[in-house]
């Protein structure tokens, strides 16, 4: 593929200043219906697997490298690292089938972990840490991810820092029983319904970002234990059939590549179309410039 006349990108490429990377995920989550999301961070393969252990309640920063999250590469002093080429086949689309899985590429930023399903009280978090990677919180959104299996549909309530740093802004969604293991993301909505599946907690009116979660309150009961991961999203692509290669390629599908930020930790969404587990394989192409 050539890239000449591409300006900087282009150039680099041609420079040979790039890495390429394969994602082979073995056995992508099971959901119990299909159009929930899952969360690529807990399945075998490589990248290894992440079960976002960390003090309860406690913000836990997340830096990738080597084998922890999707490696871009070595970082350059004086360069910023673009993704340039994205492929992935995902083995668990069935042909022809509405709705396709979206994958979703981010940077997990960091997360709260063992956030308790059965406390109906206020749960406060610990906000020691910080951001380490867009820090003013633009564009940073939240992801609820089970860690052990929930046992029923709940209204949950969030209270959050914005990226204005104005804090208790308030947002109120349900979590769903969206997964046979206790690995998927769970989904937002007044009913928790798969119609109404979506990764990311919603924002306040006039809000574009998240610097902090302060607390987690459950209306009832929904079992099982789960984390927050604050991420960046920073890619997505449309799955349409199974066995087939999707491919994006930045500066001609799309102008601007995504920039992948120095100790990014990256890894993958899917809102799955069927339920059973599967497998994942992508490649990734990175450049510095």
């Amino acid at each position: 593929m050539g890239f000449s006349g591409f300006n900087k990108y282009g150039k680099a490429f041609d420079e040979g200043k790039v890495h390429y990377q394969y994602v082979t995920k073995t056995a992508t989550p099971a959901t119990g219906t299909g159009g929930f999301f899952v969360d690529m961070n807990q399945s075998s393969g490589q990248p290894k697997y992440n079960s976002f252990t960390g003090t309860q309640f406690a913000f836990t920063p997340l830096t990738g490298e080597g084998n922890g999250g999707v490696y871009p590469g070595n970082y350059v002093s004086g360069s910023t690292k673009h993704l340039i080429r994205w492929q992935v086949l995902n083995a668990n689309s069935a042909a022809n089938t509405v709705p396709p899985d979206h994958i979703i590429l981010c940077d997990y930023l960091g997360f709260y972990s063992f956030i308790d399903g059965d406390d109906t009280d206020i749960q406060l978090m610990d906000n020691t840490l910080s951001l380490t990677r867009y820090t003013d919180g633009v564009g940073v959104r939240a992801v609820v991810i089970t860690q052990e299996p929930m046992a029923a549909i709940a209204l949950v309530t969030v209270s959050y820092t914005n990226q204005a740093g104005t804090s208790g802004r308030t947002v109120t969604f349900a979590v769903s029983v969206g997964a046979a293991l206790g690995v998927a993301v769970v989904t937002q909505g007044t009913v928790g319904g798969a119609g109404q599946a979506n990764p990311f907690i919603p924002l306040a009116d006039g809000d574009t970002g998240m610097k902090s979660i302060e607390s987690v309150s459950f209306a009832s009961a929904s079992g099982g234990f789960m984390c927050i991961a604050l991420v960046k999203p920073l890619a997505s692509m449309m799955c349409y059939e199974a066995q087939v290669t999707t491919e994006k390629v930045y500066g001609i599908d799309i102008q601007n590549p995504p920039e992948i930020k120095e100790g990014a930790y990256l890894n993958f969404l899917i809102q799955r179309v069927g339920t059973a587990a599967g497998s994942l394989r992508s490649e990734l192409i990175f450049i510095n410039s």
